[in-house]
């Protein structure tokens, strides 16, 4: 159950973030894509210290 929620809320994070990211770079718009970029890195940083987590606890 609590790797099935990471997954979720990472694949939210990536896939919210690509759209951003697709969005700004098809409007010329660098500030939108660099926020998608920062939302993407973020939940690839989360799921990092939650996979973490969930490996000491065992």
């Amino acid at each position: 159950m609590e790797n099935a929620k990471i997954a979720v809320i990472f694949g939210i994070s990536f896939s919210l973030g690509a759209a951003i990211q697709v969005t700004g770079f098809l409007m010329h718009n660098s500030i939108l894509s660099t926020s998608g970029n920062v939302i993407m890195v973020c939940g690839l940083c989360w799921m990092f210290f939650q996979v973490i987590r969930a490996k000491t606890r065992k």
